[in-house]
């Protein structure tokens, strides 16, 4: 089985942990150092395990801390080409390059025994890339700041078993949050941006199919959103396209600013165990 676990996810700070068992990974690093530490140790992580960090783009709030994690783990860190000659010259972030490993969109490489898959993702920063990553018979994917749905995001999601998708905001609240001028509200909704509760809503509709087994929401806007609004609005669209949520799917919403789960997940089950805070490496 899988083992997934969310350390934070929203514009506070992202950061995601994989495991087989055997081999895991880091998705993002924009929680600090010294919370990853204490995860760490609440939930009984191997650091030996640990074979990599991915970053999927520079903005702080996914690469605040990569470059004292990459050290303290002796880890490499995985991207694109200008992200990482973002990150070896940031002040706040700064990666060693020699920790540095430059990966192509839709070319498949192995971190121990899991498979991964950088794919493009639209977005306003130096480049974007979704992970999906295959182990035995598994497939788990991760989309974060999704701009708008394209052809190679909708491949992704129909190959998946699990998925982490991005439903950032609610139009309405957006709307007359007097905190966000216009030109940022703009941006917000153009197509390098986010994505709407609704638009992840038609997305997850358009693409469903029976092997989906789990989606969970994340990077949620503290401001423009909330889980129980998120939740709420994408089950209700789901349904009227004949998609239950909790009976075709489980559907969860991630924590922006602590851990949410751990899942142990398979591609028969998917199992949350709050009280798995030890060996949580087998």
């Amino acid at each position: 089985m899988l083992k997934f676990l969310c350390f934070g996810s929203g514009s506070s700070g992202n950061c995601y942990y994989l495991s087989s068992g055997q081999d895991a990974v880091i998705i993002d690093a924009g929680v600090g150092i010294r919370a990853l530490k204490k995860y760490f140790i609440k939930y009984g992580i191997n650091h030996k395990r640990i074979k990599a960090i991915l970053i999927t783009h520079d903005h702080f709030d996914h690469t605040k801390s990569v470059g004292s994690l990459s050290k303290l783990l002796d880890v490499k860190v995985y991207s694109s080409a200008p992200v990482l000659s973002k990150l070896m010259i940031s002040a706040f972030s700064k990666v060693d390059p020699e920790l540095c490993v430059s990966v192509e969109e839709e070319i498949s490489f192995k971190i121990g025994n899991l498979i991964i898959t950088p794919f493009h993702i639209p977005h306003d920063s130096a480049e974007n890339y979704g992970y999906s990553i295959v182990c035995d018979d598994c497939q788990f994917t991760l989309m974060t700041d999704v701009g708008m749905s394209t052809e190679i995001i909708r491949k992704y999601i129909k190959l998946s078993n699990f998925l982490v998708l991005e439903a950032d905001y609610d139009v309405d609240r957006l709307a007359v949050n007097p905190r966000y001028d216009k030109k940022l509200k703009e941006r917000i909704k153009s197509g390098y941006g986010h994505l709407s509760n609704v638009q992840t809503a038609d997305i997850l509709a358009d693409n469903y199919h029976r092997e989906l087994k789990s989606v969970w929401l994340c990077h949620l806007s503290e401001e423009n959103n909330s889980p129980e609004l998120a939740k709420s609005t994408i089950k209700n669209i789901l349904s009227e396209k004949g998609i239950i949520a909790d009976r075709d799917l489980s559907l969860n919403v991630l924590n922006r600013k602590k851990p949410s789960g751990p899942w142990l997940i398979s591609a028969d089950e998917i199992i949350e165990d709050m009280e798995l805070t030890f060996d949580f490496d087998y």
